[in-house]
């Protein structure tokens, strides 16, 4: 008994979910349902548990095939071309690499530094309130 690549189990189940799925064309991950969605991560899951898809690890781990299965199925979902369009997937630049274009320009890249932040005292100071708020802030004690 063969295994199947994992490309290809997580491609055969959302066209088993949506049968007019044309793949290289339709974006999977704007048509399937949430059910749909859910139904195709726990079948690439159990299809893994049975030995049937690709895993290296060891399949006795539930929880990890689990884990692994579903987030794999969403990485598909995404940069597979059969599966989103056609597109070629590209990462969005996070705030801290900033515009692709500056880390090309750019050799050195900018520290960030942390520093500690340090917070207002507990408490109003009573001589910067005017007179209505000190007679107001006398009530609430």
């Amino acid at each position: 008994m063969s295994k199947i690549g994992q490309k290809e189990a997580v491609v055969a189940e959302v066209i088993a979910q949506l049968p007019n799925f044309v793949k290289g064309t339709d974006n999977a991950i704007l048509l399937l349902s949430n059910a749909q969605l859910e139904a195709v991560k726990s079948a690439v899951v159990s299809g893994i548990l049975a030995g049937n898809i690709e895993y290296s690890k060891d399949v006795t781990n539930a929880a990890e095939v689990r884990t692994y299965g579903r987030s794999m199925v969403m990485n598909h979902l995404k940069k597979a071309k059969e599966l989103n369009g056609g597109h070629v997937y590209k990462a969005a630049p996070t705030a801290s690499t900033g515009d692709i274009e500056e880390q090309n320009t750019s050799a050195v890249k900018p520290r960030t530094i942390r520093t500690k932040v340090l917070l207002a005292p507990k408490g109003v100071n009573p001589e910067l309130l005017t007179e209505e708020l000190k007679e107001f802030a006398k009530t609430l004690v």
